[in-house]
């Protein structure tokens, strides 16, 4: 039974690999170096050939011989990766270059994602979780792109893999150095992307629980992990900027988030850049102060459309399967060609996950919040319930994070693995209830015999 589970791994991981290098080698995107990839872009060059850490374009362009201006709006983990591959004359190579090893990146969330299926929810369930992940179109569109969507998922997979194993081993000793190994993974994929920054602060807080303060010693040693990888970022930004971070993205995401189903003012035509036709939206987002009066200005003006789209409406947003501001359906940049619209095979798999994208989605959210229910306890032992429940935080503060930020879809790709995991659990929870239900059904029918 082994032997056979494990040529089913890898022929999940197979088949993720074929979609994921076959995007790879088979999509061309439109201009790929524009809006969030050219800072990136930007970032990764400077720093590279400048010595300074900056998203000024026109060193790179040539159209500037003024030396950059550093600063800290986007963190440095993912223009490290760019950095590496990244030639000093930039040329179409560069692009395609970047996207294999980003293929082989997205494989790696696959196996990560796929064991820790199976390892919590039984082989067959989380074989049938992977091919999930591994069909996903979400996993592999972004491939092409330059953006952190990738390489950010791949890294949160390890820190999530790194706490479970710390949660479910019996020896003290590995659960505290797992449990650090973990806070430096997500001090990492807070170097890519900052949405986690707030994580272990709220672990932190969450210690005044009496039902979590028994793990203190593990969250005393994840967070210790995360300071000291964030460390270099922050005193860097201290010396050089005098300050250790920065909050202008906080402030621009919170502030375009603001608009009700993404639109100004109700009008279909500014979806997905409803802060481009509000001339109050820079000032908006200038400040703390400013930010809070266009928020209650909002919520003065429409008070039940506002509290329907921070509740609802951001979720929906946020798990939808099409990005708000994309170029359309799964995609974000505009592309001239890629075999998710022109291979028969690709084009079906698609299909079927866009089938079953919103069933999985509402399993996800429901099974995160019955992880905290004491039926997960005797359902799963006692550290699995346990790992369930550290899954389900990240979860729904990622979920909570994007609702009060902006909620578009693309932000969601590299939560998705853990979504799927969720929607795993949600069914294979119900199911050994129903079979638990069975058995005192046949045990009380047999005292009464």
């Amino acid at each position: 039974m082994r032997y056979v589970q494990g040529l089913c791994l890898l022929l999940v991981l197979g088949v993720g690999m074929w979609l994921r290098l076959g995007t790879a080698a088979g999509t061309e995107v439109d201009h790929p170096i524009r809006n969030d990839a050219k800072e990136y872009v930007a970032y990764a060059w400077n720093w590279k050939f400048q010595g300074v850490y900056s998203p000024d374009i026109t060193t790179l362009l040539g159209t500037s011989k003024a030396p950059p201006v550093p600063d800290a709006v986007r963190p440095p983990g993912y223009p490290l990766l760019l950095r590496t591959f990244m030639p000093q004359y930039l040329n179409e190579h560069f692009a395609v270059r970047m996207a294999y090893v980003q293929a082989w990146i997205a494989g790696l969330t696959l196996l990560l994602t796929t064991l820790l299926a199976m390892a919590l929810l039984g082989a067959w369930p989380g074989l049938a979780l992977g091919a999930l992940v591994a069909l996903s179109p979400h996993q592999s569109v972004y491939v092409p792109y330059l953006l952190s969507e990738t390489t950010f998922g791949a890294v949160l997979m390890l820190a999530l893999a790194a706490g479970v194993a710390a949660l479910r081993t019996a020896s003290r000793r590995a659960r505290y150095v797992l449990g650090f190994l973990s806070g430096v993974l997500f001090g990492m994929a807070c170097l890519v992307r900052p949405t986690l920054n707030q994580w272990i602060p709220v672990l932190l807080i969450l210690l005044l629980v009496p039902a979590v303060r028994r793990f203190w010693r593990e969250v005393a040693v994840l967070a210790l992990g995360f300071v000291l990888m964030m460390s270099p970022w922050w005193v860097r930004n201290e010396i050089t900027l005098h300050h250790m971070t920065d909050s202008e993205k906080m402030l621009v995401t919170v502030q375009q988030g603001s608009y009700v189903d993404l639109m100004y003012q109700g009008r279909p035509d500014t979806y997905g850049a409803a802060y481009r036709f509000d001339p109050k939206a820079a000032q908006a987002a200038s400040s703390w102060p400013d930010l809070m009066t266009d928020l209650r200005d909002k919520f003065a003006s429409q008070p039940a459309a506002m509290v329907r789209w921070y509740v609802f409406g951001k979720v929906e947003s946020f798990l939808s399967w099409s990005s708000a501001e994309g170029w359309g359906d799964i995609f974000t940049y505009p592309v001239f060609r890629t075999p998710w619209l022109s291979a028969p095979a690709f084009i079906a798999a698609a299909s079927l996950m866009r089938g079953m994208h919103a069933p999985l989605m509402i399993l996800s959210v429901l099974g995160a919040l019955m992880a905290f229910l004491p039926v997960t306890r005797r359902q799963f032992d006692e550290r699995s319930a346990d790992a369930w429940r550290f899954l389900a935080l990240m979860y729904l503060f990622a979920i909570g994070v994007h609702v009060v930020g902006l909620p578009i879809a693309r932000y969601s790709v590299p939560f998705q693995p853990l979504g799927y995991l969720f929607a795993g659990f949600q069914l294979v929870l119900l199911y050994r209830f129903y079979r638990e239900r069975q058995r005192q059904e046949l045990s009380g029918e047999a005292q009464h015999a």
